[in-house]
């Protein structure tokens, strides 16, 4: 539905489709359990729906509303548009098959950026952008895109379950409710005028997220000081021998 609202030229139904499939994709593996229908087969049907929803659907979105009038123009621009959108599609395809044969048991971060992520940021980015009518420059949009791209099937790590035990955690009870607070009335201001304000805010918070704490953990290796080695006197040590051996 949102490949062809996008090709009808109908951006901002295309976007919220996609934002529309992200409700759905969390609800899917709980409703699942609840169910008592977890199967490989949901497991790789649920992949496939995300290559098509977050991965293909995104692409086409982004290369029809800002690469398509370049592409009937006939500029260099529009001839290599095509490119990023394919390259955004192959990543998220290449995510999705790591995370189903390496990282699906993992429970605490995502390795790479989840492809839902993704496609997400791509959608409120065209809301955002339509919403205050600004020109959006290829100059912009190629690098947006090949970033996201890159972090798909990057070993930049992005939060689970962790997250949660972080939110709940009992020491951090005030300052989440502090954060929460202010978070509650920038989204009540944003949804009062428009959701297009605070969607992309949001998850490039969350894009961010992760490139920041993976840049904290690079520092940190860095001048965390060399664990001291034990030193060595240059005789090897005696090795054990049976009772009553000779030398």
């Amino acid at each position: 539905a949102s490949m062809f609202a996008a090709i009808a030229e109908r951006y901002e139904q295309a976007a919220y489709l996609i934002l529309a499939a992200i409700v759905f994709d969390m609800l899917d593996g709980t409703v699942a359990k609840l169910t008592n229908s977890v199967s490989e087969f949901g497991k790789q049907l649920d992949s496939l729906a995300d290559l098509v929803s977050f991965g293909v659907a995104p692409a086409i979105l982004i290369y029809m509303a800002y690469l398509h009038e370049e592409r009937i123009a006939g500029s260099a621009v529009g001839r290599t548009g095509a490119m990023f959108a394919i390259v955004f599609v192959m990543c998220g395809w290449l995510r999705l098959a790591r995370f189903n044969v390496y990282q699906s048991k993992m429970r605490d971060s995502f390795v790479g950026l989840p492809i839902p992520a993704a496609g997400g940021t791509v959608a409120t980015f065209v809301l955002f952008t339509r919403h205050f009518s600004m020109t959006v420059a290829f100059w912009i949009l190629g690098p947006l895109t090949l970033a996201l791209a890159y972090l798909m099937v990057s070993n930049v790590r992005y939060p689970k379950d962790r997250l949660k035990s972080v939110v709940m955690a009992p020491r951090n009870a005030f300052r989440m409710l502090a954060l929460f607070a202010v978070a509650i009335g920038i989204i009540h201001y944003g949804f009062t005028h428009s959701p297009a304000i605070v969607l992309f805010p949001l998850a490039a918070a969350y894009v961010l997220f992760g490139i920041a704490e993976d840049m904290v953990k690079r520092l940190h290796k860095k001048t965390a000081p060399d664990t001291p080695q034990p030193e060595e006197d240059g005789e090897p040590e005696s090795l054990p021998r049976k009772t009553g051996e000779s030398l």
